[in-house]
C-alpha cells in the first residue's frame, strides 16, 4: 500500500504499552516481521508478536494477542527516493521497561527522542575503549551513526527513528 500520511496518537501509543507485555512496539519498519523469523525468535523465549499492515491513515494499537498493525517503510517511497534504502524512515516507541540489548547498525542513523531521563553507553566498531556515556536527566535528542556500537536507557515513553530505513541492518555486539 503506497501511502503519503500517517498519524499516531500518542494515547494508542500509551493504551498499548498498558494493555501489551512488551513496552517497545513498531509502528514503521524496513519489513514485516517473517514468519520464519517469528518463529525462530520466539523459539529463543523472544516475547513478540506477529505483525499485519496498518489499514487507513491512523496507527491504533493491538491487543495483547492480536497481530501489531505496522507501515513497512517502502510504503512512503515515491519517485523522489531510491529503492536502494527499505524506505525514508523507521518509527518506533519504548519506554523504562523495554528491554534493551547492546547493538549497532551498518548503514543508517538512529535517532532517540524523549522529554524523560535517558542515558546511553557507546563505543566504535573496532575500537575497543568505550567512547562516553550521555546522561539526559531531562531528556532530549541522541543521535548515533551508522557502526556506533550502543546501549540506551530510557526513563520514559521515547521515540526511536532509524534514517533511512534499511532492512536487517542491526548488529548485536557488546560495548
Amino acid at each position: 500500500m503506497k501511502r503519503r500520511a500517517l498519524a499516531i496518537p500518542l494515547d494508542e501509543i500509551e493504551k498499548h504499552f498498558r494493555l501489551n507485555a512488551r513496552q517497545d512496539v513498531k509502528v514503521i519498519a524496513p519489513e514485516m516481521l517473517s514468519a520464519e523469523l517469528y518463529e525462530k525468535l520466539t523459539a529463543k523465549g523472544k516475547k513478540l508478536k506477529r505483525e499485519e499492515p496498518v489499514n487507513g491513515h491512523v496507527w491504533a494499537h493491538s491487543s495483547e494477542t492480536a497481530p501489531n498493525r505496522l507501515c513497512e517503510a517502502k510504503d512512503f517511497l515515491d519517485d523522489s527516493l531510491g529503492e536502494a534504502t527499505g524506505g525514508p524512515v523507521a518509527v518506533s516507541f519504548a519506554n523504562e521497561r523495554a528491554e534493551q540489548e547492546d547493538h549497532f547498525h551498518r548503514k543508517h542513523i538512529e535517532i532517540y527522542f524523549s522529554e524523560h531521563p535517558m542515558a546511553a553507553e557507546f563505543r566504535y566498531v573496532g575500537e575497543e575503549k568505550r567512547q562516553d556515556t550521555f546522561v539526559l536527566f531531562t531528556g532530549g535528542l541522541i543521535i548515533f551513526g551508522p557502526n556506533v556500537i550502543h546501549r540506551m536507557k530510557l526513563g520514559g515513553m521515547t521515540l526511536i527513528m532509524e534514517l533511512p530505513s534499511v532492512p536487517n541492518d542491526r548488529v548485536v555486539e557488546k560495548i
